[in-house]
């Protein structure tokens, strides 16, 4: 038993382990193969979560290494992803450099969400998880359709997307958590439709559905905080 204590951390430590390689592969110019690395660290990190209250494990060691981690496979990976998209396509010369933005301000966000004692039930600012998965699934589509997407890229248009991913990681509002506290329909309706209308539209369109998914989660999140009530 007092070894199945130690197996959150080897789940976080998995974690790494995959945004390493995601970025090892993405040095080799595999972009596709690197950004599935971030599916499989995402599953990761919902998974030592998990295992972490279900074992009654959790530590401040689990929680800082929980964060190292998802800089490399939410921040750095992602950001390298963009630096060679952005690096093949046409534009200012060096502007590939800008998307780095995205792994500082991850970090920056990483670091804020293990002190803000806010976001226990919620998220400030949109999680690294969600902008990573966003990043691998718009880069899996554009690589593995026969769109004209490509052509129509440039630097500048993939330093703005970096741009707007690294401010929504620290923007000052809220999106509601995906976290279930009991399974009733009347206090989790929202969730249980979100996750219906997500599957539905990753059934429909495969990658780009999961992007979109991930849009609908801000967007939706942004409604809500726009027609919230405003306390005196």
């Amino acid at each position: 038993m007092q070894m199945l204590r130690h197996l959150p951390n080897l789940i976080t430590l998995t974690n790494l382990l995959f945004g390493c390689i995601g970025l090892v592969l993405a040095g080799w110019g595999d972009l596709t193969t690197a950004a599935r690395c971030i599916y499989i660290a995402a599953i990761l990190d919902f998974s030592d979560g998990f295992a972490a209250r279900a074992l009654k494990a959790s530590s401040p060691i689990g929680k800082d290494l929980d964060s190292l981690a998802d800089v490399v496979s939410f921040g750095v990976l992602p950001g390298i992803l963009l630096y060679q998209l952005s690096a093949s396509v046409p534009g200012i010369v060096g502007l590939e450099y800008a998307v780095l933005i995205l792994p500082v301000l991850s970090a920056l966000r990483l670091a804020r969400f293990n002190h803000d004692t806010r976001q226990s039930d919620k998220f400030i600012g949109l999680p690294t998880p969600a902008s990573a998965i966003l990043v691998a699934s718009l880069l899996i589509w554009l690589f593995s359709t026969d769109t004209s997407a490509m052509t129509h890229l440039n630097k500048t248009l993939v330093a703005g997307f970096a741009l707007g991913l690294a401010l929504l990681l620290n923007a000052p509002f809220e999106l509601f958590a995906l976290k279930f506290k009991s399974f009733g329909w009347a206090e989790n309706r929202l969730i249980y439709v979100f996750l219906i209308f997500s599957v539905i539209l990753i059934a429909s369109l495969s990658y780009l559905g999961l992007a979109f998914v991930i849009l609908a989660y801000i967007l939706v999140s942004a409604l809500l905080a726009l027609t919230k009530p405003k306390t005196t």
